[in-house]
């Protein structure tokens, strides 16, 4: 019963097949071109070509590539070189100017001057008497010998600083009480101001101390040694502000030296007061020395 089935199955393959078979055989013959048919081209593509090597041109480049850059341009030469600059000798000796032989001619006189010549300039005004209103300034306020202030100023270089005491504090003081006689004659009418400098002094050897001065008043500086002792005490003020310059000094040569003393008191008129400088010195002997400023109302 099986075989009987398979047959048939052969068979209808078999059928199938044969119309493939024969359309093939058909198409194949129905696809060949005539012959006068034009043949296709097909363009082939060469084989890569290998690099060049450097210094030869790519294929179809015209010129060549330089193998090496150009050599730089040849620098001429120059000529021979200038000859060094001589050394310079030493400098000629400069000619004296020539003398003149003729003098200058003189200039003319201004005009407007009688006989060409110009007035001579006035006197100098004499300077006030000591104690006068115009005294009063920072400069003289009393008689001085300025050929002496060099000296005084070298002097006071090592001055000692004055030793001030109040008046009256040392009882049964001889050389107080000498100086307080002495204020009468010098001094008439005038008061003790300020601090008494006391001071022993050996020969040749200052003693500075300040005084202030104001106007409205008028002054007179005594001082004082007892006998036996300076035998030449020199009182010497020295105006501000660098005091450099003598207001005034004591002319005598004895032991009881004044300024400003009576009858030519100092009277400054300076508004406000001024501090000037007082030296003492002992100039002949040596011993105990007393000084005291004395002032009155100015009239």
């Amino acid at each position: 019963m099986h075989e009987t089935r398979a047959w048939p199955r052969i068979a209808f393959g078999a059928l199938a097949a044969s119309p493939l078979l024969a359309g093939t055989g058909a198409c194949g013959a129905g696809n060949r071109s005539p012959s006068n048919a034009t043949p296709m081209t097909v363009a082939t593509i060469p084989p890569a070509q290998p690099a060049p090597a450097y210094g030869a041109p790519p294929p179809g480049y015209p010129g060549t590539y330089p193998t090496a850059p150009p050599p730089p341009p040849a620098v001429p030469a120059y000529g021979p070189q200038p000859a060094a600059a001589p050394a310079y000798g030493p400098p000629a000796p400069y000619a004296s100017p020539p003398a003149y032989s003729q003098p200058m001619p003189a200039l003319p006189a201004p005009a407007g001057y009688p006989n060409g010549q110009p007035p001579s300039p006035p006197p100098a005004a004499a300077p006030p008497p000591a104690g006068s209103p115009s005294a009063g300034t920072s400069g003289a306020l009393a008689p001085a010998d300025p050929n002496s202030l060099q000296a005084i100023l070298a002097g006071i270089q090592g001055a000692l600083q004055g030793v001030l005491v109040v008046p009256g504090s040392l009882p049964n003081d001889l050389v107080e009480a000498g100086l307080k006689a002495h204020a009468i004659r010098a001094a008439p009418g005038m008061q003790p101001e300020g601090e008494q400098l006391k001071q022993s002094l050996t020969e040749g050897q200052h003693a500075v101390t300040m005084v202030t001065l104001q106007a409205g008043k008028c002054y007179a500086i005594v001082g004082f040694s007892p006998p036996g002792s300076v035998k030449d005490l020199d009182l010497n003020l020295l105006a501000p502000p660098l005091y450099i310059t003598l207001a005034g000094q004591d002319t005598t040569h004895d032991r009881t030296p004044s300024i400003g003393g009576s009858p030519s008191p100092m009277c400054p008129v300076i508004a406000f007061p001024l501090q000037y400088k007082l030296d003492v010195f002992a100039r002949h002997g040596a011993g105990p020395v007393a000084v005291q400023l004395y002032s009155k109302a100015a009239k």
